[in-house]
């Protein structure tokens, strides 16, 4: 029984060993569709979407948009409405069928002149039967450019103090409006700029008493919020963007629970 039993174990080990040993062969190429999966009429692309990323307020950045003529007749193509921050360059004006080619986006950052997330987009006008205008997004998330500076000069700019980010306001009845004041503090040496303020729903109001803070000076961001049509736990977020380049976006919170 031992010696059979044995036999068992160096089989079992031999087994493992040779699946051990054996590859798996992927098919790494990628199809035409992994390759331009978004489709506008006959015309197919590599993304209906460009994503620009991360990009500082002084910057301009290029991508690329691969395009592909799926049709059965030449596709001509031509810019239409372009917002006046992106430069757009075809790599052709004429696509034959199957024939590939590319978009490339310039944008400048700034020309936009904003801060926090971005979503613009651009036109372009073809000769397709099916869907002539074709549309591309095009998002982006601008942040301030600060300059370089030495250990001297970090101790004389301009430097926020929040004494909360966050206000629980409890339960409150449904319809019922709720506020409450986030002071703001320069701590530091120079003015203090509340460059934005944003929030993503219309039930928040944000307003400053000052978008400018001197040296030592306090000013209130008023934040309300209406809860028309919310139920049950709510919590809602809101971006400060500043000049204070140790902390240029700072994120506040606005939470409870809504009952009917």
């Amino acid at each position: 029984m031992k010696k059979y039993f044995s036999l068992l174990i160096v089989y079992g080990l031999a087994t493992l060993q040779v699946f051990s040993q054996k590859s798996v062969i992927v098919n790494t190429n990628p199809t035409m569709n992994d390759r331009f999966s978004k489709k506008s009429g006959n015309l197919s692309l590599s993304t209906s979407l460009l994503k620009i990323g991360k990009i500082k307020n002084n910057e301009s950045k290029t991508d690329t948009v691969r395009i592909y003529n799926g049709g059965a007749r030449n596709m001509s193509l031509a810019p239409g409405k372009i917002p006046a921050h992106m430069h757009v360059t075809f790599g052709a004006w004429d696509l034959a069928p199957k024939m590939e080619s590319w978009i490339a986006v310039s944008f400048n950052a700034v020309k936009r002149s904003d801060y926090g997330f971005v979503l613009d987009r651009f036109e372009i006008l073809t000769n397709d039967s099916i869907q002539p205008k074709k549309i591309i997004s095009v998002s982006a998330y601008l942040q301030e450019y600060f300059a370089p500076m030495s250990a001297e000069d970090s101790l004389n700019v301009q430097k926020a103090k929040w004494i909360e980010t966050s206000y629980d306001y409890g339960k409150i009845r449904q319809g019922s409006k709720t506020t409450r004041n986030f002071p703001i503090t320069n701590e530091g040496k120079r003015d203090l700029y509340v460059r934005k303020l944003r929030t993503n729903c219309n039930c928040i109001k944000m307003s400053t008493s000052s978008d400018t803070i001197a040296p030592g000076a306090t000013v209130l961001l008023l934040v309300e919020f209406d809860s028309a049509n919310k139920e049950g736990k709510d919590s809602r977020k809101m971006n400060v963007f500043l000049n204070d380049p140790a902390r240029p976006e700072v994120v506040l919170e606005m939470k409870g629970e809504i009952e009917k």
